[in-house]
């Protein structure tokens, strides 16, 4: 195919801007993380997907939309603001656009467990509608329940998590019906909290150590229930337990493409990064706003999903072709700290013909 037609440039991007008074450890720099993500990651976009951008009890979310209208994002959706009478904050989610989205929608998953419990989370929908007006794209972003220290897939908050994640299949199901044409693309972006990476070490002998492509290739339990769950296929509910009798199975099946998996041929690191000194020590790459218990985890939890499977039948022969996707680490030199966020970025293009 020849990509000579338009490109959307779209970014996804946990930015660990919590409430006031939250901070990891001796700060969270977050007001200088927000200056630095609008003076110079901001304007490299067409459609920025952000999750944990708070809006409770601050200014800063008010402050973005300002700075992002000055730099041509005209038109945005974000998460329900919420009242310290609601017992909640809000979900921490924002999609911010440079082209018209001309439908957005939202809901809000069955509240999490533990510390997630206080935040409203859940999907922003936006149909952003392309220069010529002919054909749209179909965003989605989301931020699900996390797990805390170590992960076993029979926990509850994994349960909880999955729980959302059909939720999010049977929004899917509302929407898509309701809104997209053939040949529109359909993209699902966000900080998932699930795991793709197995952390088996391939050759344990001769590294001790996980090694970030060698050992990222194999896909854990979680990551396989995910894209089950998310597609409709539902999942064996033993999984979750002996008691468990939850399928997660949907009405209608969605072929999903983890496109960073499917790009790269391994699950990348997104959180919990680490450096390899030349005496061999595993060293944390950040340590300003990742926890101790965090800083090594080697995780990969925030995606780019890609769906369009009927990408030749648009009413105007337009194909929308997901031509490149990576991480974006989103590195800050010469600032107290040293990158956006504890979590990378992921970004996309998708080029239209």
């Amino acid at each position: 195919m020849t990509n000579s037609g338009p490109r959307l440039r779209i970014l996804t991007q946990n930015m660990f801007m919590r409430p006031p008074l939250i901070k990891t450890n001796k700060s969270d720099w977050k007001d200088e993380r927000l200056d630095y993500f609008i003076d110079h990651i901001l304007d490299n976009y067409d459609v920025v997907c952000l999750q944990e951008m708070f809006e409770f009890a601050s200014s800063r979310r008010s402050r973005l939309f300002a700075a992002a209208e000055k730099l041509g994002f005209k038109f945005y959706v974000a998460s329900q603001r919420q009242y310290p009478w609601n017992l909640a904050i809000d979900g921490g989610l924002v999609v911010l656009s440079r082209y018209p989205i001309v439908e957005s929608d939202s809901f809000e998953y069955q509240r999490g467990i533990g510390p997630d419990w206080m935040a409203k989370k859940g999907v922003l929908y936006a149909k952003i509608a392309m220069a010529d007006g002919d054909t749209h794209v179909h965003l989605f972003t989301t931020h699900t329940q996390a797990s805390y220290g170590e992960v076993v897939i029979t926990q509850p908050d994994v349960k909880r998590r999955l729980s959302q994640l059909f939720e999010f299949h049977n929004f899917l199901e509302r929407i898509l019906p309701k809104h997209r044409a053939a040949g529109e693309a359909v993209v699902l972006t966000g900080d998932f909290n699930v795991d793709s990476r197995d952390h088996v070490l391939r050759d344990p002998t001769k590294v001790k150590y996980e090694r970030e492509v060698e050992d990222g290739v194999e896909t854990s339990d979680e990551g396989k229930a995910m894209m089950a769950v998310l597609e409709g296929r539902g999942i064996d509910p033993k999984v979750l337990g002996p008691d468990n009798t939850d399928e997660f199975r949907g009405k209608t099946i969605y072929a999903l493409h983890d496109a960073l998996k499917e790009r790269l041929g391994y699950h990348p690191v997104t959180f919990g990064n680490i450096v390899v000194a030349k005496d061999g020590n595993v060293l944390p790459r950040e340590t300003v706003l990742t926890t101790r218990l965090d800083s090594t985890v080697m995780h990969s939890i925030d995606y780019v999903l890609w769906y369009n499977p009927d990408s030749k039948e648009h009413k105007s022969s337009i194909v929308a072709e997901l031509v490149n996707v990576g991480v974006v680490p989103n590195f800050t030199p010469d600032r107290e700290f040293t990158q956006i966020s504890d979590h990378y970025g992921v970004a996309a293009e998708i080029a239209f013909n």
